[in-house]
Order: structure tokens, then sequence, then C-alpha cells
């Protein structure tokens, strides 16, 4: 099953803000989730009391946070891992 992934305003910015190289990384792991969203428990999680679906992509330091519906992913945050502890 092949998904379609969207970036929110606040995940284009966040992006915009990391060097070209993590950036890079982050749109290659975003692009391969497309093809495979399903949670495994190694990179990929769901987040445990929301009321969305959200799931957690783990790529280097940092997390990707997505919510998925039918063959939409839409990607929220991108958050260093600190970050992500504090918020999540």
């Amino acid at each position: 099953m092949i998904c379609q992934v969207f970036l929110s305003e606040k995940a284009q910015h966040d992006l915009d803000v990391f060097s070209g190289k993590i950036a890079n990384q982050i749109l290659s792991d975003c692009a391969r989730l497309a093809e495979d969203p399903i949670p495994d428990g190694k990179r990929i999680k769901k987040l445990q009391g929301f009321k969305e679906n959200l799931y957690r992509l783990r790529v280097g330091d940092y997390r990707v946070v997505f919510k998925r519906s039918g063959a939409r992913i839409d990607i929220v945050p991108i958050l260093s891992k600190l970050d992500f502890q504090k918020a999540y």
C-alpha cells in the first residue's frame, strides 16, 4: 500500500531549521514511510494516550510525529529527541 505524505506548515518550518544533511535524511525516511507506514516497534511506534492516532518515526536524534488516516500521512512536527520527550 502506497500512501501520500503531507508536511504541515509547522513540519516545513522545523525542516527549514535543520542542516541540509539532516533535512535530507528526514525527507528520505518520510519517503520510505509512504511505502511502509506500519508500526514495527523499532523505528515506528504508536503514541499512547492521544485521541488521534499519532505515530512516531525515529530518524537518528530526531523524531517525526505523524497522523495516518487511510492512504494519507500527515507529518505534524519534527522534533529533536529531547524536545520530543518533553512534549510527548
